[in-house]
C-alpha cells in the first residue's frame, strides 16, 4: 500500500531553491497537490530545512520530510491547485513536455494548417 495521499504527476522543471539566505538551482523530478521530490547539488539540504522554490511566477515552499545525497522530497506548506500541478508536470506516456498551454496550463489546440504557415 502506497504511504502518498495525492498522485505523483512526472516534471523534470529547473526551479530556483532557496534556503536560509542561500539560492541554488534544482530539478524538480515530479509533483503532487501535497509535495514533490528535487534532484539537488549535492548535500544542499537537511531534513526539516524550509525551501521555497520558484519557476517564474509560481511560488510554492514546504519542509524537507527525507533527502539523501542528491534528492529531497519536500512536503508543501499549502496544498497545490490542480492546475498548477498539471502546468508543472507532464504524463510520460504521452510524450513531448513542452506542449503550448494557456495561462491555466491548458494545452492550446493545433493552428490549421494554412494559419501555421501565416504566422511562422
Amino acid at each position: 500500500m502506497s504511504r502518498r495521499e495525492h498522485e505523483r504527476v512526472s516534471s523534470e522543471r529547473e526551479v530556483e531553491c532557496r534556503v536560509d539566505g542561500r539560492s541554488f538551482m534544482a530539478v524538480l523530478y515530479n509533483v503532487s497537490i501535497s509535495g514533490c521530490l528535487l534532484e539537488i547539488p549535492p548535500n544542499r539540504l537537511a531534513e526539516d530545512d524550509r525551501v521555497h522554490l520558484k519557476d517564474g511566477n509560481i511560488r510554492m515552499s514546504g519542509i524537507v520530510v527525507w533527502r539523501d545525497e542528491r534528492h529531497a522530497g519536500l512536503r508543501f506548506d499549502q496544498p497545490l491547485h490542480e492546475a498548477v500541478v498539471r502546468f508543472m508536470g507532464y504524463d510520460p506516456t504521452i510524450g513531448d513536455p513542452v506542449l503550448p498551454t494557456d495561462r491555466f496550463g491548458r494545452v492550446l489546440p493545433r493552428l490549421p494548417r494554412g494559419d501555421r504557415q501565416r504566422f511562422g
